[in-house]
Parts: structure tokens; C-alpha cells; sequence
């Protein structure tokens, strides 16, 4: 009985980790490449009505940083966000939802944090990741970034070796 028990709580924790989930400029994936010095917006997507704390960084040795954040009706109308930063472990935001008593803005599933990345340096990739409560230590949705150059960039580059190529 008592392992019954245990696996349902593991089991229930489990669920509730799975339920928040990131994605960039509306696209959820692991990998995504942005322009140098761009800006990508990440939606924290609830997949529940359920409230939650956590905290979304990018992690230590990451370039690019976490700004703007804005907190959607969905997140319910006690919903809070606000900086972070820990040595070791990287900087970002403290995001919780949460709605009061008989709230006409109750956690909802869907949207419910926005946060703006902007990219950091060229040929880096920095990894952004969400922990949720209880234990923060593994990330319940990471995303890396990679920043590559801007398409005129590219352009540029390419004209210069055909170049080359063409004088040699």
C-alpha cells in the first residue's frame, strides 16, 4: 500500500512538472537560431489551470538576456514576476500564478507569461530553462539558442569568397 501511495505522488509530481511548457516567436522546439542582436519572445504555455512557482534563466555561461516580462490573464490575477539571479546558476525571472478567492481572472490554461531573449554573441548558444517547484533541480522545459549572423552578413561573406575564388 504504501508503494501505491508513493507512486502516486511520484506520479502526480510528474504530471504537474510536465505541465508548463516554453515556446520562441510561437514555435516550440530544443533548438532555435536567431540573428545576432535580434529579439525572440518566449511564451510560458500552461497546459493546465494549475498554479505554480518557478524560474526561468538562462543559464550560467549563456550570453543573452531575459527582459520585459509580461504577465497574461491566464496566469490569474495574483500572478507575479520578478527578477532573478543566483551565482552559479544564472539570471532571469521568478514567475508565479495565482488567482484570489471567486478571482474573474482565474489561472487558466494557455499563454501565460511573456519574456523577451535578446541575443547575445555571435556563434554562442545559450541554453534558457524553466524549473518549476518543488525541487528546481531539472529544468521541466529548456530551449538552446543560437545566435548566427544576420542575413546581410551572410551575403557579404558569400560575395567576398566568390571573389576570391573568381581572382585566383
Amino acid at each position: 500500500m504504501k508503494r501505491l501511495v508513493a507512486l502516486l505522488l511520484v506520479l502526480g509530481l510528474a504530471s504537474t512538472a510536465n505541465a508548463v511548457m516554453l515556446q520562441v516567436d510561437g514555435a516550440s522546439a530544443a533548438y532555435i537560431a536567431i540573428e545576432e542582436g535580434a529579439t525572440s519572445l518566449i511564451t510560458i504555455v500552461g497546459e493546465d489551470a494549475s498554479s505554480w512557482l518557478g524560474y526561468i534563466v538562462v543559464e550560467q555561461g549563456g550570453s543573452g538576456v531575459l527582459s520585459e516580462v509580461a504577465v497574461l490573464p491566464a496566469a490569474g490575477d495574483l500572478a507575479a514576476a520578478e527578477p532573478y539571479a543566483e551565482a552559479g546558476w544564472g539570471a532571469g525571472y521568478t514567475l508565479s500564478t495565482a488567482a484570489g478567492p471567486g478571482s474573474s481572472t482565474p489561472i487558466s490554461a494557455g499563454s501565460q507569461f511573456n519574456v523577451t531573449y535578446t541575443g547575445g554573441t555571435l556563434g554562442e548558444t545559450a541554453k534558457i530553462s524553466l524549473y518549476l517547484d518543488p525541487e528546481y533541480t531539472t529544468p521541466v522545459a529548456s530551449i538552446n539558442v543560437s545566435i548566427i549572423p544576420e542575413p546581410m552578413t551572410i551575403a557579404l561573406l558569400s560575395l567576398g569568397a566568390l571573389f576570391l575564388r573568381k581572382r585566383k
